[in-house]
């Protein structure tokens, strides 16, 4: 992405509360992201999703590829689906991004890293605007059009920047993934220059539901600060329902290690 600062590419609630007595059944799935082209597995993704007084949450722990969680993001769909509150912290060099409501106004903050301040903007106000894991209520809502090759725009956030990018998906077609048929999506920058970035490659089910694949600059840096390309997985086989209350619990105060093993 523009400015060479691999934070830039895809940016794709620590103070909440867990107590969970009024929430509905958990669901858990799992993420593996692989270096483009092999079976190197760079880092995983648990991600713990739930109803807290009437508000779907999502909880993430990302982990090493030994499986010992180094970052943590939670996500609150308010004040709505695609636009959601969120908080990601890193903790092997504490970096951190998020968007937050109070107050009756709604702000983006970022920490470069644990020496770093806290730098606070407030959120420019965009009707349209698409936060965070927001994207992907986005295309459930547009299936419909997306699937018959119609293309959307959407200004998506870049905390890093503190502003909106414009980005379209488009390009939908089916296919398989092994003996699973699928719709493939590509998403890229709605912009001149777009011809020298990379495009991201989205798998989903035929009927939208679920995001099976995407290949693409992840949300996750590496040990120089930049934004991996990764191929994201999330096998069907490893979604589970009616998951314990208390695995969130575990999962929200399980230390975070500062360091990944080579």
């Amino acid at each position: 992405m523009p400015g060479g600062d691999g934070r830039t590419a895809w940016p794709l609630l620590t103070a909440l509360s867990l107590c969970l007595s009024t929430a509905h059944a958990v669901e858990r799935y799992e993420g593996v992201a692989y270096a483009p082209g092999t079976q190197l597995i760079v880092f995983r993704e648990t991600d713990w999703l739930f109803m807290r007084d009437g508000v779907a949450q999502r909880l993430v722990l990302y982990r090493c590829p030994d499986g010992k969680p180094f970052g943590r993001k939670w996500v609150r769909e308010t004040p709505s689906a695609v636009a959601p509150d969120f908080d990601f912290t890193d903790a092997r060099d504490g970096y951190r991004e998020g968007v937050r409501s109070g107050h009756g106004a709604r702000e983006i903050f970022v920490q470069e890293n644990a020496r770093s301040p806290l730098q606070v903007r407030p959120l420019p106000a965009d009707p349209n605007a698409v936060l965070d894991a927001g994207f992907d209520a986005f295309v459930r809502q547009h299936w419909r059009e997306l699937s018959a090759g119609e293309s959307r725009r959407i200004p998506f956030l870049i905390p890093s920047r503190f502003e909106f990018l414009d980005f379209k998906i488009s390009s939908a077609r089916d296919g398989l993934v092994g003996t699973r048929p699928v719709r493939f999506l590509k998403m890229g920058l709605a912009a001149w220059y777009a011809f020298a970035l990379p495009t991201i490659e989205l798998t989903y089910d035929r009927q939208g539901t679920r995001l099976q694949e995407f290949q693409g600059v992840s949300t996750i840096r590496n040990a120089s600060g930049h934004n991996q390309d990764v191929r994201m997985v999330f096998p069907a086989e490893d979604d589970h329902g009616d998951i314990p209350e208390n695995e969130v619990d575990h999962a929200a105060a399980e230390s975070l290690t500062s360091t990944c093993s080579p």
